[in-house]
């Protein structure tokens, strides 16, 4: 059945249990005609929190709240971008709601062949020896290999330190 703010998604996100606090919608978070979450939300009257984020992979991610006081939280179609949403996004979303505070994130240097990306800040996989964190190299969408993110600032330079984002607990 093809989604539209109507369809499923519509079903979904507006007749969820009023007891859930946190909906999570993977998909449909971009800008694109098929893309109907943002569209299913402005027509709900939504309180938008975060409209997309300057980073490479998880641009179109969002957070809204809905009259009712539910979030909203969209995370991108694409696995890997979904991942890296879910820890930037999400996360700090659950840790807010439940009063825990967000981990300090350690500040590592970052070696290897890395590209900034023009005007985002990049999220690429990285492993790391407790001294020096290096990419893992070959990511694509579907790729969820990594100790950690490194978050690369786009003026980054070789052997300079980043934040990590750890991915293992």
């Amino acid at each position: 059945m093809p989604d539209h703010p109507v369809g499923s998604l519509a079903t979904v996100v507006l007749t969820a249990s009023y007891d859930t606090e946190v909906i999570v919608v993977t998909g449909s978070t971009s800008f694109g005609a098929t893309d109907q979450l943002r569209q299913l939300l402005v027509e709900h009257g939504a309180r938008w929190v975060v409209d997309a984020v300057a980073v490479r992979p998880g641009h179109p991610q969002l957070l809204a709240q809905l009259p009712d006081r539910r979030w909203i939280v969209g995370l991108p179609g694409n696995p890997y971008a979904a991942l890296t949403a879910a820890h930037t996004l999400l996360a700090p979303l659950l840790a807010g709601l439940t009063g825990r505070p967000l981990p300090a994130l350690p500040r590592i240097p970052l070696t290897g062949d890395i590209t900034a990306a023009p005007s985002r800040t990049r999220l690429i996989p990285v492993t790391w020896d407790g001294a020096t964190a290096r990419p893992v190299g070959g990511h694509r969408p579907a790729f969820l290999h990594g100790a950690a993110l490194a978050a690369v600032p786009l003026d980054w330079q070789p052997h300079t330190p980043v934040p990590l984002i750890l991915l293992t607990g």
